[in-house]
């Protein structure tokens, strides 16, 4: 077994020299390919710290009206803290509004906090969900109670008194689907052209091995035996490309993602070594069965045994 597995590589790599041409251009659309799958890979992964950050931030906060009474608002607090959909409800009353107004602003606009007049701020009561995917719910919840358009600081259009973030969640989730599409469009490009340059690979070596093949069926040698150094021959073009592809990404992992880190540090922009290493997995199964695939078409077609 040992000398065949040395003859199989052996010849697989011979074959490999003598095509290099096409050997190339299989290796160069195989990285390509990988190239685009560990990206689509690695980026679902930072997308999905992403939106799992951004989803905790999803909250709702109703602005109250000035001199709302206490009992209505209290009512309407008590009312959100009986849905099993709430976490938190927290008051924050017109003063304390200010003073985070000023603590948040006075850095960057000083001017905009010493020409305020007054407190133009409502008192507002912020909710903090048990599961954030179920705002919408939740504020359809809050439009149509009556204890909230009774102390809505917008009483002629009390949906105007809400304020919550799950648009920008919508946003990122269609975003992150187009993306996604686009992806697998080119890689499924990427991967018929890549099955192409294999399939032509193997058919010369096919050709230039013909003689030796024909002798290999004369003295009775077994079909896996004859194709066998075939189909590792695509297995290394594909290995090439998807060990190029990785290493690709680890520049990627290495310098662009802290630079994207410095740039975003209000994102929570990493890849962790995990999952890296599942890319790196991903792209070398992916290679694996592309240079199969190839090499196997080839075989079906061209080798008759």
């Amino acid at each position: 077994m040992a000398i065949n597995v040395g003859y199989f590589l052996k010849e697989s790599v011979t074959s490999f020299k003598r095509n290099w041409v096409m050997s190339l251009g299989a290796i160069i659309t195989i990285y390509l390919s990988l190239l685009l799958v560990g990206v689509s890979v690695g980026s679902g992964f930072v997308l999905g710290q992403v939106v799992d950050s951004v989803e905790e931030k999803v909250s709702i906060r109703i602005f109250l009206k000035d001199g709302a009474a206490p009992e209505a608002v209290d009512a309407l607090q008590q009312e959100l803290i009986g849905n099993p959909d709430v976490a938190t409800v927290t008051y924050t009353s017109k003063e304390q509004a200010l003073e985070d107004f000023k603590t948040t602003i006075v850095q960057d606009s000083p001017e905009i906090v010493e020409q305020l007049e007054g407190n133009p701020l409502p008192a507002s009561l912020d909710v903090d969900l048990a599961d954030p995917r179920r705002v919408m719910i939740v504020v359809d919840t809050i439009k149509v109670s009556p204890s909230f358009t009774a102390v809505a600081d917008r009483p002629d259009d009390p949906e105007k008194s809400l304020k919550y973030g799950q648009q920008i969640v919508n946003q990122l989730f269609t975003f992150t689907r187009l993306m996604r599409t686009v992806s697998l469009v080119f890689i499924g490009l990427l991967a018929v052209i890549s099955l192409i340059f294999i399939n032509n690979a193997i058919r010369l070596a096919i050709y230039a091995r013909r003689k030796e093949i024909g002798i290999m069926r004369l003295v009775g040698a077994s079909n896996w035996f004859i194709r066998t150094p075939f189909l590792l021959e695509g297995v290394i073009q594909s290995l090439i490309g998807a060990a190029l592809a990785i290493g690709s990404l680890s520049l990627v992992w290495l310098y662009v993602l802290p630079s994207l880190r410095e740039s975003l540090p209000f994102l929570p922009i990493s890849l962790s070594g995990t999952a890296a290493a599942q890319v790196s997995a991903v792209l070398i199964a992916a290679g694996i069965i592309m240079g199969l695939s190839g090499s196997g078409l080839a075989l079906r077609r061209y080798l008759k045994v």
